[in-house]
């Protein structure tokens, strides 16, 4: 810390950033003696804040495979009252949300996070809309229009193939690449048809929508802080490589997402 912020004026997110790494790599080396040596005693690595809420912390691989995340002797990692302790993390968006009555949450994924998908996030609460409203200003280049696309995928693999569904974007118009986001746009309008879906977009006036969101037509809104951009880079043009295939094998964005009930209005 003095060597960081010399002048004491770090804010308290600078400080739980570096206390959350500091931790972690101390648990990291806790982990492994564990599994070297049994006698080891568990220790609960977690920080409190000032009204004494506790927050465990975890290894980033804990939070991308929670099911393989196993001590030397087969026991869970962590104990009960870590479990009572720790704060919303994305471990529950990696359980099975299908199997579960959907609810209002929200989420946090950390930094180079992996094992995250439209699929695992979106996809159950997707599921069953007929017709889906996706706000989000930053469609416009390539990569922004191909997570669309990849969106689109998702929204493919939950419907039945009886079913059609309306998806309408709202987002705004790139100053230099217009008529190729309109090109990519009237492309994947063109694929969806094809699928049971009626793909539509319309431009807002720049400056006019912040906020990033999908609304359903059955209850739901979904806040996306990052929108759809919510990977690292990685090479697009290499078809042989899994990342390029399947979300779950990038590395993601810190980013968050929250769940509520939107009974009252419709997409």
């Amino acid at each position: 810390m003095k060597i960081l912020f010399p002048q004491g004026c770090a804010v308290q997110k600078e400080i739980e950033e570096i206390l959350q790494f500091s931790i972690e790599g101390r648990k990291r080396v806790k982990d492994q003696l564990m599994r070297i040596d049994t006698t080891y005693a568990d220790v609960h690595f977690a920080y409190k804040d000032q009204a004494g809420k506790s927050y465990t912390v975890k290894a980033l691989e804990e939070l991308q495979y929670p099911q393989y995340f196993k001590s030397s002797d087969g026991k869970e990692a962590e104990t009960d009252a870590e479990a009572q302790d720790e704060a919303p993390k994305a471990t529950e968006a990696d359980a099975s949300q299908e199997e579960a009555e959907l609810k209002e949450q929200h989420l946090t994924f950390q930094e180079n996070q992996r094992n995250v998908s439209f699929d695992k996030i979106l996809g159950p609460y997707l599921k069953g809309a007929k017709k889906i409203t996706l706000t989000d200003p930053y469609i416009r280049i390539f990569f922004q229009i191909r997570n669309l696309m990849e969106f689109m995928e998702t929204l493919v693999k939950i419907k039945q193939d009886e079913d059609e569904i309306a998806v309408h974007l709202i987002t705004t118009e790139d100053d230099f690449k217009n008529i190729q986001q309109q090109e990519f746009f009237e492309k994947i309008k063109e694929s969806s048809a094809t699928v049971g879906i009626d793909f539509t977009y319309e431009f807002a006036e720049f400056g006019k929508i912040h906020a990033r969101h999908i609304v359903t037509d059955h209850g739901w809104k979904i806040l996306l802080d990052r929108g759809l951009d919510i990977f690292q880079h990685y090479e697009m043009n290499d078809q042989f490589t899994f990342a390029n295939r399947l979300q779950k094998f990038r590395s993601c964005k810190a980013f968050e997402v929250t769940f509520l009930r939107n009974d009252g209005e419709g997409a």
